[in-house]
């Protein structure tokens, strides 16, 4: 009896858990304007997709938001991206100014992305077209976040800087009268780009 008994409890505590599950997992995936953002999935959920070899140890972003990154998390775009994002994160809600490259003065968009990745000790031109110039491009089924993302016209021409934050959104200070934030992308008009290291 007591077997019979442990076995349909079993039983029960699997089907509970085929129910609940994706209802828990579906109430916990980012959604746009509703009460769990992306953002704080990205902050509150254990990075699990990357897992740095034994011999990597990511460093972790202090409160100045620099980093000195070893030469093996430096030449991984995957491990590398995790830091520039923990550090692109640091400054939501610093307000958009034009010319803009510090947190005390606000940022324009290539100010950011030049001031994040400086943080890593990565440096990088100062405005969004000579940033995809200098970089390797890259389609975008290759991004990974921490690459970087640039918005551009019908033509061609690069306009405005983000930092990749995957699952399509991106990090970035867009325009007047906004903060530096992080957003879904709008358009389908965005390059890929890669420092080289």
């Amino acid at each position: 009896m007591a077997s019979a008994r442990a076995r349909f409890g079993a039983s029960l505590a699997l089907a509970v858990s085929a129910t609940l599950l994706p209802a828990v997992a579906a109430s916990a995936a980012p959604t746009v304007g509703g009460a769990t953002s992306f953002a704080a999935a990205a902050r509150t959920a254990a990075p699990t997709a990357v897992t740095a070899p034994a011999s990597v140890v990511l460093p972790r972003v202090g409160a100045t938001g620099r980093v000195a990154l070893s030469a093996a998390v430096r030449s991984n775009p995957t491990l590398r991206g995790r830091i520039v994002i923990a550090v692109a994160r640091r400054y939501a809600g610093i307000r958009y100014r034009a010319g803009g490259t510090s947190p005390r003065t606000g940022f324009d968009c290539s100010g950011y992305t030049r001031y994040v990745y400086a943080q890593l000790g990565l440096h990088i031109p100062r405005v969004s077209r000579d940033q995809y110039a200098s970089m390797r491009h890259l389609s975008k089924s290759q991004a990974v976040p921490g690459d970087l993302v640039f918005f551009h016209t019908a033509s061609g021409r690069v306009y405005h800087a983000a930092i990749y934050a995957g699952r399509g959104y991106v990090w970035h200070s867009p325009h007047t009268g906004s903060r530096v934030k992080l957003e879904r992308i709008w358009t389908s008009l965005w390059y890929v780009a890669r420092i080289k290291i």
